[in-house]
Parts: structure tokens; sequence; C-alpha cells
């Protein structure tokens, strides 16, 4: 009797080391898929849990025994920004926006017609309010780095004088004239602020294709607002 062999004894093993392979391959395509999950997570959680935080204090440098200003003073408006990161994520600061208006009292009595017909308005209870901007420009702030779960602050202060822009400053002078002269203060009228923070979340590619969907080439990114923009 001719001894049959068994397709499934030790005789018989030449596709082990490929089901092997498969293994380590499928092993590998698993922890790459928890870790972009992973990662993808830590980006969401950053994108909703970002948040920003603003403040502006005034100073008048150059002024009258009034406290207005003198035709060689400064209008400084220094912005303090925090970030609040709660996020396992680096963040990198990369553009910053940011918008002053101090309120308009020559123009709301109708002693400025012509700025009057320029100012931004906020609609209120009592009527229309007139605002002189001050302020209005971009900058990049690349560098300032938020480390994962911390708040950081930040300062940028901006400065109006004659040389600056002529036009502007001697708006504010004379805002501050009138304010000094009906309230007691130069800085009595309402000042309005607005910021726009861009975010960069540190480790996240760009997308370069230019027919890449919106929600993949700003994955990377946060944008954050404060305050009210009386321009928009």
């Amino acid at each position: 009797m001719t001894e049959r062999s068994n397709p499934f004894g030790p005789h018989n093993r030449s596709d082990r080391p490929v089901w092997l392979f498969a293994a380590a391959i499928t092993t590998v395509l698993i922890a790459l898929a928890i870790g972009s999950a992973l990662t993808y997570g830590s980006v969401v959680v950053a994108q909703a849990t970002v948040s920003i935080s603003s403040v502006t204090t005034l100073t008048l440098q150059g002024t009258n025994p009034n406290g207005t200003l003198t035709a060689d003073g400064s209008f400084t408006a220094t912005l303090s920004l925090t970030v609040d990161n709660p996020s396992s994520r680096v963040l990198r600061l990369q553009l910053l926006a940011f918008s002053g208006w101090v309120e308009d009292g020559p123009a709301s009595v109708g002693l400025n017609e012509t700025r009057r017909l320029q100012d931004d308005r906020l609609l209120a209870g009592t009527g229309t309010r007139y605002f002189c901007r001050v302020f209005g420009e971009s900058r990049e702030v690349a560098g300032s780095v938020v480390p994962p779960a911390s708040a950081v602050a930040f300062v940028f202060p901006y400065t109006l004088t004659r040389v600056v822009n002529a036009n502007r400053f001697d708006a504010v002078r004379n805002i501050t004239q009138y304010w000094a002269s009906t309230a007691g203060s130069a800085t009595a009228g309402t000042w309005i602020r607005w910021v726009r923070v861009h975010l960069v979340i540190e480790g996240v590619p760009v997308a370069s294709s230019p027919t890449a969907a919106p929600h993949i080439t700003t994955i990377g990114t946060i944008e954050r607002m404060d305050g009210v923009n009386l321009a928009s």
C-alpha cells in the first residue's frame, strides 16, 4: 500500500512565512490607524477648546495740563492678548489683526460733519453712536508659542503719532479735547476693540493640492475673534 502524504502535516509549511508577513503588516496598519486617529482627535480637541481673551490699556504721552494731546504727543493702545490652550497640541501665533475705535463725541453732537459721515456706527437703544477708527492693521507674529495645557499672555503695543498718520492723530486730538471739556477726562469716550487671531497647530501637514476640500486645507489652523467689529 502506498502511503499518502498529509497536506496539513509537517511536510507542507511553505505558506507559513506568507501568513506571518501578512499578520505583521496588519499589525503595523492597525498601529498606524490608531496613531492617526489619536492625532486627528487631538487636533479636533484643539480646534474645539482653544479660546482667547483681550483687554486694551490706553496711554496718552505728551499732553496738556487738562490731559489732552499736544501736537507732538502720542496715543498708545496696549493690547494684552491671552491664548488659553487646554489641548495636548503646541500652537503658534501666525497672524494678528487688531482694530480700535474711540467714541467720536464731536461728530455725535454735530460739531464735525465730515467725520460723522466717515465714522463707523453702533446702533444703541438711545440712537446711533459714532466711533472714529484709530487703529486697524494686521501683522505677522510668527514664533509666538503656546505650549500644551497652558494659557499664555502676549502684549502688543499700537502707537499713533502725527508722523504715523496725521489725519487720524488730529481726529484723536480733537476727540480728547471734547471729552476733557465735557466729561472732565480726555479718555472718557467709550473705547471699542476687535481682535482676530490665526493660530497654527504644530505637526499637522499642510494640504498642497489646489483641489483639496476646504476642511482639509484648514484642519491645521485655528481662528479666534474677540470684541466688536464695527467695520463689519
